[in-house]
């Protein structure tokens, strides 16, 4: 009997993390050198051969994993997938998608936990925005094509309706940090086209949900989150930018205005490429 058909008699007493383990034991593989051939993190690997699927970013993340994972040890994919989603229901999607080590709280008090730090953390946002929009605080702005609100020089009287203002689109500001983010496209701003230094601008549109990670020049996260299908992002940092990119041949990516093809750096499903 084929190793395929040993896969499938074996599914109904181990899933797909399990049945991978037991391959890379055969072919004498450590964690770290199936980690290092796929670029995932050791921690990832682990999570998924103790099909501890919560610990990784979504449904789609874990599928792409397992589907490389298949490939490397040169076994069929599909009954591992198959496996897979008979024993996997994947919850909330979480967004810190990386290899963190940070432990999860399972349960109903952790529910209540996750759901009261995020009442807190969207409090904690709106004071920022609020103040921020108000102009008390000295941070810059997203970039957008949101034209920043205009003061009026003087009252008009009270029955008098004001007349209609013509919206301008205000270019990124100079002073802006090493990374920005925003849904919507950002205003045409002055960007240097040389290699090293300088800001680079990066326009992102997702034709399906895809997790993103860009770095700048210093190593600073600029994004590290899962983006639904039909939203767009654009990030501005310091370059070079470090970019990886899941599902990446649903992504259509510009950087300074200038499209480019993720194509030639996909391997399996993700996309790794600097941008200078």
């Amino acid at each position: 009997m084929n190793e395929t058909a040993e896969l499938g008699a074996s599914s109904s007493k181990r899933g797909p993390g399990r049945m991978l383990a037991q391959l890379r034991a055969e072919r004498k593989l450590s964690i770290a050198d199936v980690a290092q051939r796929l670029k995932y993190g050791a921690r990832q690997i682990e999570a998924l051969e103790a099909e501890e699927f919560d610990r990784l970013p979504g449904a789609t993340f874990v599928r792409g994993m397992v589907r490389g994972y298949a490939k490397l040890l040169d076994t069929d994919p599909q009954p591992l997938l198959d496996e897979l989603d008979q024993r996997y229901v994947p919850g909330e999607i979480d967004l810190d998608l990386r290899d963190k080590g940070i432990p999860f709280v399972h349960g109903k008090r952790g529910t209540r936990a996750y759901l009261a730090l995020s009442v807190l953390a969207l409090i904690v946002v709106a004071g920022i925005l609020y103040e921020w929009r108000a102009g008390t605080l000295p941070w810059p702005r997203f970039a957008s094509d949101a034209p920043p609100p205009q003061k009026e020089s003087k009252a008009l009287p009270a029955e008098q309706p004001a007349a209609p203002r013509a919206e301008t689109q205000v270019p990124a500001a100079a002073a802006a940090p090493s990374g920005t983010v925003a849904e919507t496209p950002a205003a045409p701003a002055q960007q240097p086209t040389g290699g090293g230094g300088g800001e680079g601008r990066i326009r992102l549109e997702f034709d399906r949900d895809s997790w993103v990670e860009i770095r700048d020049r210093d190593g600073k996260t600029l994004m590290s989150q899962l983006n639904p299908a039909g939203s767009r992002r654009v990030v501005v940092g310091q370059r070079p930018l470090s970019l990886v990119i899941g599902s990446g041949a649903a992504v259509r990516l510009t950087y300074n205005d200038k499209p480019v093809d993720l194509k030639p750096y996909i391997q399996i499903e993700v996309a790794r490429l600097t941008l200078n």
